[in-house]
Order: C-alpha cells, then sequence, then structure tokens
C-alpha cells in the first residue's frame, strides 16, 4: 500500500510541475442501453461546449451497438446525462464515432453495417443545443462495397471526411474523401492515396491525413479533399524506425503545421526489438517532415534505451512499463497536449500486462515540454483509448474507457487545465 500511495504521490507532483490541474472523472452515461459496454470515445469543442461520441453496446456478431452522444460544459458538466442516440436503427451495428466542429453544428461520422452485408460511412449533425439535425443519417460512402474507418475535420466553416473504401472486385483499400457542408450538402468523393487508417486534421490553408501500418506517411488535402501534393514515398524509414504496425493521433498547430504522435513498436518485454515509446514528429505546412528531427536518427541505434529528444516516454530497462497503442492530441493555446497510454509488465518473466493508465506531457514542435508526463487517469482499474479536445486557451476535455471491477466499460471524462 505504501508503493502505491508513493506511486500516486509522484504522479501528482508531476502534474503540478507541469501546472497542470485535473478534474473530476464524469461517467457520461451510467446506465445506458449497452448494458455496461462502452468504447471508442471521440471529442470536439465549439460553441463554448464539448461533444463527445462513442459506441453504446456490443458490436459482434448479434450485436446491437449504436454511437451515441452527449454534450459536456466547459466545466466538464454533462448536459445530457440520458445521452442523444444520434441514428435509431432496426438492425446492424454502429461503430468507430469520430465527431467535429465547424460552421456552427457538430458533425459525427462513423461506420454502419445496418445492411448486414457490409460497412457505410454515415454522419449527422448536431447542434450545440443538442439536437440531431439529421432525420435520416447523411450517406457520406454507402456504395455496395465495405467503406469503414472514417475520421473527420472542419476548417470552421465545412468539413472533410475521409475513410478507406472498396469498389467493384478491388481487393485492396483505396482512400477517399468528401466535403460536407455546414447544412449537410455532399460534395464529390475524392480518391486519393492516403490509407490506411487515415487521420485528418486542419492547419490554416490544407487538411493533412496521415495514415499506415507498417510505414507512416501524409499527404496534404486542399478545402475540398482534393490532393495537394503529389503522392509521396513513406516517411524516411530511419527516421521512425521501429515504427511496427503504428497506432497515432495528428493534431493542427496554428502556423506551425501538425504534430503526429505514434508508438515505436508493438510489446516486446523481452527487448528483442528495443524499447517501447511515444515519439512526436513535427510536418511543415508545406507537408514536409521537419528536417530538424534527421540527426536523431543516429542515436537509435544498437538497442539505445534512453529517451531520445523528439520521445515522450519510452521503457526501461526494467521493463516494467510499455507506452504502447492509442494517443490522442491537441493544441491548447500555447502548446500541443498529448495522452497516451502506458502499460504496466508484471509476471516472472515480465509477459503480462496487468494495468494501462493514460500519461500526458506537452509539446512545442516535436520537442516535450514537461520533463516527466503526468497522469490523466492511473488508478488500480485499467484506463484505454483516450480522445482530446481543446478550447484552444488552456482547458481541455479527456475522454476515455474505464474498465471496472464489476467487469463493465464505461466512457468517462476529465477536465485538463494546463495553465497555458
Amino acid at each position: 500500500m505504501r508503493a502505491v500511495a508513493a506511486f500516486l504521490l509522484s504522479l501528482l507532483f508531476a502534474a503540478a510541475a507541469s501546472g497542470a490541474t485535473l478534474g473530476g472523472e464524469m461517467v457520461l452515461l451510467e446506465n445506458g442501453p449497452g448494458r455496461g459496454t462502452q468504447a471508442t470515445p471521440h471529442v470536439a469543442f465549439g460553441k463554448g461546449l464539448y461533444l463527445v461520441v462513442w459506441r453504446e453496446g456490443w458490436h459482434g456478431k448479434g450485436g446491437r451497438a449504436r454511437v451515441h452522444a452527449a454534450r459536456l460544459g466547459a466545466d466538464g458538466k454533462v448536459l445530457d446525462p440520458k445521452g442523444i442516440e444520434l441514428a435509431p436503427a432496426k438492425t446492424g451495428v454502429q461503430t468507430r464515432p469520430r465527431v467535429a466542429f465547424g460552421g456552427d453544428v457538430f458533425l459525427a461520422v462513423w461506420q454502419d453495417l445496418r445492411n448486414d452485408k457490409d460497412y457505410d460511412v454515415l454522419g449527422a449533425r448536431i447542434s450545440p443545443e443538442g439536437k440531431v439535425l439529421d432525420a435520416e443519417p447523411i450517406k457520406i460512402a454507402a456504395g455496395p462495397r465495405t467503406q469503414a474507418l472514417p475520421d473527420v475535420a472542419s476548417d470552421g466553416k465545412a468539413f472533410v471526411v475521409v475513410w478507406q473504401g472498396l469498389q467493384g472486385n478491388e481487393t485492396a483499400y483505396r482512400g477517399f474523401a468528401r466535403r460536407i457542408g455546414a447544412d449537410g450538402r455532399l460534395g464529390p468523393a475524392v480518391t486519393h492515396g492516403a490509407t490506411p487508417q487515415p487521420r485528418v486534421a486542419w492547419c490554416g490553408n490544407h487538411y493533412l491525413v496521415a495514415y499506415g501500418t507498417s510505414n507512416l506517411d501524409s499527404l496534404r488535402l486542399t478545402r475540398d479533399g482534393k490532393p495537394a501534393d503529389p503522392r509521396r514515398k513513406p516517411w524516411d524509414g530511419r527516421v521512425v524506425r521501429g515504427s511496427k504496425h503504428p497506432v497515432f493521433s495528428v493534431a493542427a498547430l496554428p502556423g506551425r503545421g501538425w504534430l503526429v504522435v505514434n508508438h515505436r513498436s508493438p510489446p516486446d518485454p523481452w527487448g528483442w526489438g528495443g524499447p517501447g515509446g511515444m515519439r512526436c514528429y513535427l510536418m511543415t505546412p508545406d507537408g514536409k517532415l521537419d528536417d530538424s528531427l534527421r540527426p536523431l536518427v543516429k542515436q537509435d541505434r544498437g538497442g539505445n534505451w534512453s529517451k531520445l529528444p523528439n520521445w515522450l516516454d519510452v521503457g526501461g530497462r526494467k521493463r516494467t512499463t510499455w507506452p504502447y497503442g492509442t494517443s490522442a492530441c491537441a493544441w491548447d493555446g500555447r502548446h500541443a497536449v498529448v495522452v497516451w497510454q502506458r502499460h504496466h509488465i508484471t509476471g516472472p518473466k515480465k509477459s503480462s500486462f496487468t494495468n494501462c493508465d493514460l500519461m500526458a506531457a506537452r509539446v512545442d514542435g516535436w520537442k516535450p515540454v514537461d520533463a516527466e508526463a503526468f497522469a490523466v487517469a492511473a488508478g488500480p482499474e485499467e484506463e484505454r483509448n483516450p480522445a482530446l479536445a481543446s478550447d484552444g486557451n488552456g482547458a481541455l476535455l479527456c475522454v476515455y474507457e474505464k474498465y471496472g471491477k464489476d467487469r463493465k466499460v464505461r466512457v468517462v471524462a476529465r477536465t485538463i487545465e494546463t495553465g497555458d
């Protein structure tokens, strides 16, 4: 018990040292129709409040998962304690919702299996007052083949949705984008090379789509979702060495470009492939990887376990923690704030992952500002899949999955004040 108390106390000191203040956890929907199964939250800020979307219910065979939403005030108070079901349906499942704000409305998008054959990408607009503005979901991509893994961002007036899909007899996914006006009107679907697993963010004059599995790459898009650059080769492999099956997040840094965060490698507690780590990359407004990162690649050789200058977190030689999986980032008005997963490794052979905490730090460009990360959620229960949104003036809302001792998974929210 003393060790646990000392650990929690150290986390509080780390948060205080960073200037961050954490609010209490808020459960979004205590007894929802998902019967204790809630997952994949996402969040956006607009008109002085946050809108959180998530999956409510089981999404496997025979499941009835539906996308729900709730508004939260700037203080983190839940304004819709009964939740908002965005698109009621008699059959199928709805999964992986994402949300953005622009043109005085929120746009939520998700993948929908209501035809019981393949996924479509659907969407719905929600007013700041909590009203769903579309009686029927917007059919963003509803062809005869699978269209899935959508993401959405806004230039402040309209939206661009990106996804991966199949057409005709294709066996390899292609990347697509589509502009949607704040009035719900659809622009033409555009094909581009940003696939698989696209993530999108707007910064000034262009959208950036980051994507990849075995390698990371990125592509700029215009306001209409059209490619602004010829497709390039993946990022220099020397710079992102060890990024096997990367999971990543992207956020706009006004005037500087985009921050991309990914983990270094999958779990390897035996140390054969080097440590786990969370790393930062800066994409400049012209869509290029910041050249100042390149000198760092020489240090990432020979099993070097030290924390490199663009690393937020790194597994140590004692192999007690492993930074791995989902991250989230947002601009707080002065710095980017990043939240990521940190797993604990236990067992006689250091091969068991017993808990997952959520850590955070501020980043200036690609350089971490805080010498030590601070905990957003680090209790005895497991916390996963963070999402983050900011008011742009030092206040943020982090939402995540919390795994209870009752075996229920709840989506909870917590405010973060960075003091910036």
